[in-house]
């Protein structure tokens, strides 16, 4: 929830910036809690997948909820592509400063939005999963 929280109000502050609303203090709040929150997350998700591999996936996801077994497939590329993602956009939060360079404040609106985007639809997809079938 730390995750979801952090990337929707990064999303809502970077939004700002192109609306001269500069909050770049707690951009770089969140910027930082995204990326202390994702490798949080990446690595607990690392150490619970053997277990989900055999007794939820094998056993029971391939062979009777196929969907299920290619969303969870989907869902960790795109987790796994937000990695250098969430990496750059802390970066670029310590470097910004969004009133002299409205480009590349721009640019990170957009990498904002997308981290958001893989968030909420990683946990959509997890709870969909989940629903399917749990460990």
């Amino acid at each position: 929830m730390v995750l979801v929280g952090s990337c929707t109000h990064n999303g809502i502050v970077a939004i700002g910036y192109l609306r001269g609303n500069y909050r770049v203090r707690l951009g770089r709040v969140y910027a930082a809690t995204i990326l202390v929150s994702w490798g949080i997350t990446f690595v607990l998700g690392l150490l619970a997948y053997p277990t989900f591999r055999y007794s939820a996936r094998v056993l029971y996801l391939d062979r009777y909820e196929p969907w299920a077994s290619n969303l969870f497939d989907i869902k960790e590329n795109f987790a796994a592509l937000g990695l250098p993602l969430v990496l750059a956009l802390f970066v670029l939060s310590r470097t910004l400063d969004p009133k002299l360079d409205r480009t590349l404040a721009r640019v990170y609106v957009a990498m904002s939005s997308l981290a958001c985007a893989i968030i909420w639809f990683d946990v959509v997809a997890g709870l969909l999963i989940t629903m399917a079938r749990g460990v």
